[in-house]
């Protein structure tokens, strides 16, 4: 919140138009916004939130207040465009939003623990990958991405109880398509 707020104020625009000025227009994200309000067309294509027990909720989903932190609305496949887009940069490939050393800073732990400015970094097996999950009143979702080799996925659900599903769907798609998430580190 206090992020967005400095941003807000530093350029004088609604954090929503930064947003699709600065990152998801260029990165090519159409399918999301940080709007508050859908467009009716929108709207009708959401998914409704579900309870632990995977009953629908009253209501088919939150607003929340706090754009930066829980107020985008979107879907697996911009996710994964911002995901390339990313990989595409600390590959040299790209600097559409970002250049290069401010992307490696992006997936690099800033500390103890393997946390990131934005990203959560893990070593599987003999690769890195940089990683982000989310979870708002009846969703949860989890993004993961190799840092050099051009893979991942990103798995969304509209359950609260997704959770131990997550994990199962990612480490089903790493087997089927032969991620270094399987190889065995090398002893040194």
């Amino acid at each position: 919140m206090i992020q967005q707020l400095a941003l807000t104020d530093a350029v004088g625009m609604p954090f929503a138009d930064i947003m699709h000025d600065w990152i998801l227009g260029p990165i090519g994200m159409t399918d999301s916004t940080f709007r508050y309000k859908l467009a009716a067309d929108r709207e009708r294509l959401t998914a409704r939130a579900h309870d632990w027990a995977g009953k629908g909720m009253d209501a088919r989903w939150h607003v929340y207040p706090e754009q930066a932190a829980a107020g985008l609305w979107t879907t697996p496949t911009d996710i994964a465009k911002f995901m390339i887009e990313v990989q595409e940069t600390l590959a040299g490939r790209s600097t559409t939003v970002l250049g290069r050393s401010i992307m490696q800073e992006m997936v690099t732990p800033v500390g103890v623990g393997s946390y990131a400015v934005g990203f959560s970094i893990a070593r599987k097996g003999e690769g890195w990958y940089f990683e982000h999950g989310g979870t708002n009143w009846g969703f949860q979702c989890f993004a993961t991405a190799h840092r050099a080799k051009g893979y991942g996925v990103v798995v969304m659900t509209n359950g609260g109880n997704a959770q131990p599903l997550l994990p199962e769907i990612v480490d089903r798609v790493a087997r089927a398509y032969g991620w270094d998430t399987l190889d065995k580190p090398v002893l040194r």
